[in-house]
This record gives structure tokens, C-alpha cells and sequence, in this order.
């Protein structure tokens, strides 16, 4: 896809959003929105861009309806036009980084995704009174760390790679009220960047889902999956590709769970399911009566979600705290 593009992706973060305002229609030169073309646009940017790219840019954004195209024609589509109508230009231009990474998700796909977010997804270890240790998965999003509830309840400490005990001692930990909800915020002060957005799942929608399972015999690795897995060996998170199958009510945790066809292993706990515009959609949760030693997932291989509604429910009314004791955090050890 990065090729495809022409690594536009990575040279220029801002491509995108610079395209959607050339053509958004009150730009328009003396009000006339058909004078502009992919040639001009390149013109205007002294031919930094390459217009093929920029046509596939602008194409792709037509297949997902955030651009029109008023005229297609000329030589390799130089005179092709498309307009854009932002509904709240001031709403744009007050998020337009946000936003930035939205369009982009959308135009450069998984690959895009995986790439700028990978950093925001980082795996926890915990000790549980026995002695033993399990692993799982959190990521950055608003001011803390988001992951599965049953990774810090019932354990004697917690390791999240990247956080120094010290930065965590003292920071309150955000359980749900209900049970069955398998979810927990700690609240740590800080916003990460990229800030990941948000928004409700469509059945159908595609999705991939980022967190570090448990294989053995490996332990630094990166995995991509699409249709088919490709994987080398240099940093442990795994990427899965699915789709999103279906709502339904889940009767043992009472809420409205989502199921996805992405395979979810154990230690994927925690862990985002973003969608292909960028988006958090919900987090890869624990089956109440899943057997650890086979992964939480069931006999069909549908992962199972909550949906990200939960979550920020969970974030806004931070009614449950929960207890925990001196040196709870521990230093992450490689």
C-alpha cells in the first residue's frame, strides 16, 4: 500500500488533509469550484507531489464518500477535479490533527494504522499471590492506560513496559460497576500522541486487533496479518486482521458484547480493536467461562469484544476505584 502511494504516507503526513482543503468548495478560486484539477494542486506545490499519486489519493476518498468528483479527464487524470464540503469547518480546523490521522487511516489503510499506533499498545506483566506470573496487553488512550480488568485485580503488583514504577505510585485505578465488564483505566495524567479516536462499530466493518499473546517459543516478534500472516522477528506485538461478525448479548456478563473474526489468544486481553478509519472500536476481552489454557476465545474462533461505548462510559464516570496497596507498580523487566 506504502508503495502504491509512493511512500506519500511516510514523506508527507499532512498529504491528506492538504487535499481535502484545496478542494473543499469555499476554497474555491473566485467562488468557482471548477477551476481547480490535480494539475493545479500540483502546480500550486511547485510538483513536489506526483500526480498519479495524488489522483489515487483522491479516488480512494471517493470510494469511502468524503470526496466527490466534478470532472475526470486530461493526461494521467492532470485535469480531474473533486470537491469537498466540510459540514463544520471551524470543527476541522480546530482538530485538524485529529483529523489528519483520520483521513489518513482511511486513504492508507491497516498498514498506515499498525505503523502509527503499534507504539501506543504496550504489554503488562502482573504477579498473582502464588508466584506466578501471566501476561496481557494495554494501550494509550486519553490520560491513561486502558486493559482488561482481570489483569490488575486479584494480582500483588503490575509491570507496564515503558512506565517507571515511581511515574504509576499512587495512580487510581477505574474498574466497571458491573462485573462482567472486563475492563480497567489507570488514570495516569498524561495524553500520549497520536490521540486515538474513537467511534461505534459497523457489522462488517474491517478491524485489527493489536495486543502481545502468548506463543512459546517466541519472544520478540512482529506479526501482520492480512488474509494471510507475514511476520519478523523484531518486536512482540501481533497485529490480526478481521472483521467485525456481529452484536449480541452476552448473558453471563450482561452487556452487549461484539464478536470479531480477528483470532484473540490469551495475552491479546486488553488489547485495541481499531477499525480502517483509525478508530477505536472496543477491547479484546475475557470470556467469562473461557479456559485459560486454551486463550480466551470460543470453539468457533470469533474473538470477543466490548465495545468501546463501555469504555467510555467507564472513563467519564469513574465510579469504581479499585483498592490497591503500596509498590503495586512495579519497573517493567525485558
Amino acid at each position: 500500500m506504502s508503495i502504491y502511494f509512493h511512500d506519500y504516507d511516510k514523506l508527507y503526513p499532512e498529504l491528506v488533509i492538504e487535499i481535502l482543503e484545496y478542494f473543499e468548495i469555499s476554497n474555491a478560486t473566485d467562488g468557482k469550484p471548477n477551476d481547480k484539477s490535480i494539475r493545479k494542486f500540483c502546480a500550486k506545490n511547485n510538483f513536489k507531489y506526483q500526480p498519479v499519486p495524488i489522483n489515487r489519493i483522491c479516488k480512494r476518498l471517493c470510494e469511502c464518500n468524503h470526496m466527490d468528483i466534478v470532472r475526470s479527464g486530461g493526461f494521467l487524470d492532470l485535469d480531474s477535479n473533486y470537491v469537498v464540503i466540510f459540514k463544520d469547518k471551524a470543527l476541522f480546523e480546530s482538530q485538524r490533527n485529529q483529523l489528519s490521522f483520520y483521513f489518513n487511516s482511511v486513504v492508507y489503510g491497516f498498514e498506515y494504522i499498525y505503523r502509527i499506533y503499534k507504539d501506543l499498545v504496550v504489554p503488562l506483566v502482573w504477579e498473582r499471590e502464588n508466584g506466578e506470573y501471566s501476561a496481557g496487553t494495554g494501550f494509550k488512550f486519553k490520560d491513561g492506560i486502558v486493559t482488561a480488568k482481570h489483569c490488575v485485580t486479584d494480582v500483588t503488583n503490575l509491570q507496564i513496559k515503558g512506565y517507571k514504577a515511581e511515574d504509576l505510585e499512587g495512580k487510581p485505578i477505574y474498574i466497571s460497576e458491573n462485573e462482567g465488564v472486563d475492563l480497567a483505566f489507570i488514570e495516569t495524567g498524561k495524553i500520549s500522541t497520536p490521540i486515538l479516536l474513537a467511534e461505534e462499530g459497523e457489522i462488517m466493518q474491517e478491524v485489527i486487533v493489536m495486543g502481545y499473546p502468548k506463543i512459546p517459543a517466541f519472544t520478540q516478534f512482529l506479526t501482520a496479518e492480512k488474509a494471510t500472516i507475514s511476520s519478523k522477528a523484531s518486536s512482540r506485538i501481533t497485529p490480526t486482521k478481521g472483521a467485525i461478525a456481529a452484536y449480541g448479548y452476552e448473558y453471563l456478563s450482561k452487556i452487549d458484547a461484539m464478536l470479531i473474526t480477528a483470532r484473540i489468544r490469551g495475552g491479546n486481553s486488553g488489547g485495541p480493536i481499531i477499525n480502517q478509519n483509525g478508530c477505536l472500536v472496543g477491547v479484546a476481552c475475557h470470556i467469562p467461562d473461557a479456559n485459560p489454557e486454551n486463550g480466551d476465545y470460543d470453539d468457533m474462533g470469533y474473538g470477543v469484544a466490548i465495545p468501546v461505548s463501555y469504555l467510555l462510559d467507564l472513563i467519564d464516570k469513574k465510579s469504581k476505584q479499585l483498592p490497591t496497596h503500596h509498590n503495586f507498580f512495579k519497573d517493567f523487566i525485558e
